[in-house]
Parts: C-alpha cells; structure tokens; sequence
C-alpha cells in the first residue's frame, strides 16, 4: 500500500458495487474516488483524445477500504474477513 490509502482492483464496475455495497451492509465504509484525470474537467483541454484505456479501468474497478489509526487490528481483521466472505459467496 502506499501508506495513505489501502485499495483493492475489483474486476468490473459491477463486482465494485456488489463489494461497496455489501461491506455497507456489514456496516464497513468503503468508497471509490479515483477518475480518469482526462476525463476531469480540469485537464480536458490538456489531454491530446487518446484512449488510456487502464486509466478508465481503474475509474470503473478501484475501491478504497477504511485504513486509518484508530481501525486497529481487530478492525483490519474484520474488513478483510468481511471482503474474503464476499469472495467466497460469489
């Protein structure tokens, strides 16, 4: 992990909602917050219109898991337990 964040590639947008919102149910906040910086509006006129195909990827199939100090072990335990048993049903 790069120390700020801790993420997971699912395979489709699908499968990273089906995740979202089962970890929501198990009361686990997880988000998605990456976008295609060519696709922002910010860089629009920047970008030359090429396809950057892993770039949209990422937008689709990124999520975020809680990683913060106060999670602590038992915590960490029970988001990864939580995102294993999701694994597991499909």
């Amino acid at each position: 992990h790069n120390a700020h964040m801790f993420y997971l590639v699912c395979r489709s947008l699908e499968e990273r909602t089906e995740l979202i919102d089962y970890l929501k149910q198990q009361g686990i906040a997880s988000v998605f917050h990456y976008l295609s910086l060519h696709k922002s509006q910010y860089f629009a006129d920047k970008h030359d219109g090429r396809d950057l195909p892993n770039a949209d990827r990422f937008t689709d199939c990124l999520v975020r898991l809680p990683m913060f100090a106060e999670l602590g072990a038992t915590g960490a335990e029970r988001v990864a337990g939580s995102v294993l048993d999701f694994y597991r049903t499909r």
